[in-house]
C-alpha cells in the first residue's frame, strides 16, 4: 500500500542573487528528467546562466523560489503584465522532493501573493501531458493560443481567471 501523498508546506520568496546556481542546478535535473525524454536536451532551460537571470528580471520577470526543510527546492519566474494578468513559467522542483506537491504549493503561491490580478497565464510544451493534467486540475485552461520555442517545443498557452468583481 502506498502513503498517501500530503500537500507540502514551503516558503515561497523572491529569488537572490545566492540562489541562483541552486535555482538552476534544480532547473536542468528538473527539465533533464521530465522534458528532455519529450523534447531532447537542446532546451532553453538547460542553456541558463546566472546572467540570463539578470537579463530576465531587467526585462521584469523576477525569480521566486519555494524552500523547504531550510533548503531551496523550487523555483519560477513570474512577471506581471500590463492586462493585469500574471505570467509564470520555468516552474522547476528538485527531483529528490518531487510527487509531494510541492510545484502545486508553487502555483498556489503565485495565485495567493498576486490576489488581484485579472488572471494567470502560463505556457506549456505539447507534449507535457503530466503537466496538463497538474494545471487543468488547478483550474487552468489551454486557450487555443500557442508558439513555437526557437530551438524548442510548440507550447500552448493554458489561462486561469483570477479576481472576480
Amino acid at each position: 500500500m502506498s502513503p498517501t501523498k500530503q500537500p507540502t508546506a514551503i516558503t515561497f520568496r523572491p529569488g537572490k542573487r545566492e540562489d541562483y546556481e541552486t535555482v538552476l542546478d534544480i532547473q536542468r535535473r528538473a527539465y533533464r528528467l521530465k522534458e528532455a525524454p519529450l523534447y531532447g536536451d537542446d532546451l532553453p532551460p538547460f542553456k541558463e546562466t546566472p546572467e540570463t537571470i539578470v537579463r530576465e528580471e531587467e526585462e521584469g520577470k523576477q525569480l521566486y523560489v519555494g524552500e523547504y526543510d531550510g533548503r531551496v527546492v523550487a523555483s519560477m519566474r513570474i512577471k506581471p503584465l500590463e492586462d493585469g494578468w500574471i505570467y509564470w513559467g520555468r516552474l522547476s522542483v528538485d527531483p529528490d522532493v518531487q510527487g509531494r506537491g510541492i510545484g502545486q504549493a508553487m502555483v498556489r503561491s503565485v495565485e495567493t501573493a498576486f490576489p488581484d490580478a485579472d488572471g494567470y497565464v502560463l505556457d506549456c510544451g505539447e507534449r507535457s501531458e503530466e503537466n496538463f493534467h497538474i494545471y487543468s486540475k488547478m483550474g487552468y485552461r489551454k486557450t487555443g493560443e500557442g508558439f513555437q520555442v526557437p530551438g524548442g517545443p510548440y507550447v500552448h498557452v493554458m489561462k486561469k481567471p483570477g479576481r472576480t468583481e
